[in-house]
């Protein structure tokens, strides 16, 4: 009796320390997506949610589970799978972002939409990873990304400081209004990934600088809710744009470098 307590706990600790990786966070994102062909768009969410987990419903963050809950099951397939992928020192705290592709009623119809999703995850205390908001891109060219790229970018892990992020954020929208290519040239990672409506991942320095040229000056930003590792060095802030009297989203994921908090992904949708 006492040699199967003991292999329980030791195989319990190795499930654990096997969950937390960026391995374990890509499966997690793959798994997701498998659960969204096999068994439905809202049932996978459902399934897949932080209890506190956002999504955005017309310009407006909602609880993910409740959104979903409230939701009539529709045909359609929604795939995708991962392209990038970065995680905290924790290793409990991460995000991914990939393609995306919509059929209307099942695996074998031509996609009718394409996109780039982004999703930032938590591992939680009973050691499945739940995702906490999650913030899309349309319109989007075919592309073929089958491998993923684990990004290792120098982090400095720290105790987790909420404020010191935030301010960030509200030192990035700021800037953007006095100048928004200073804004992006202050705060903006030299590796980072820029998704837009319309357009492929940009992720090269001259790709980003084209698509900072076009964003809209008069875009304004009000910022929701945010969250951060318990390591300090990776955390995001979600909220709300608005452009000539319409309202979109927005979610930035910041990365605490050498120079401070500087914004890894950016997810903007006008």
């Amino acid at each position: 009796m006492k040699k199967l307590i003991v292999l329980y706990f030791l195989l319990t600790g190795m499930y654990a320390v096997a969950q937390k990786s960026v391995e374990a966070l890509i499966n997690a994102e793959k798994n997701f997506a498998a659960y969204s062909v096999a068994n439905g768009v809202g049932d996978a969410f459902i399934k897949f949610l932080d209890s506190t987990g956002i999504v955005f419903e017309q310009g407006q963050p909602v609880n993910g589970i409740e959104a979903w809950n409230k939701k009539e099951k529709r045909p359609g397939i929604l795939n995708w799978h991962p392209q990038f992928a970065e995680i905290a020192a924790s290793n409990d705290f991460g995000y991914t972002t990939g393609p995306w592709t919509f059929q209307p009623k099942t695996i074998t119809d031509s996609i009718v939409a394409r996109g780039q999703y982004t999703t930032v995850w938590q591992l939680g205390k009973n050691g499945d990873w739940k995702f906490l908001v999650d913030l899309g891109v349309n319109n989007l060219p075919t592309t073929d990304t089958a491998e993923v790229i684990r990004i290792n970018a120098s982090k400095i892990a720290s105790a987790a400081d909420l404020r010191s992020l935030t301010l960030a954020e509200e030192s990035f929208i700021e800037a953007f209004k006095k100048n928004k290519v200073s804004a992006y040239k202050q705060f903006l990672s030299q590796q980072s990934i820029v998704n837009r409506n319309g357009s492929l991942p940009a992720i090269s320095s001259t790709v980003q600088s084209k698509t900072i040229e076009i964003t809209p000056q008069n875009m304004s930003f009000l910022t929701n809710g945010s969250g951060i590792a318990g390591s300090g060095d990776l955390g995001f802030v979600y909220g709300t744009i608005t452009l000539n009297n319409k309202k979109e989203n927005y979610l930035h994921i910041w990365r605490k470098e050498k120079e401070g908090w500087k914004i890894a992904v950016e997810v903007l949708r006008y």
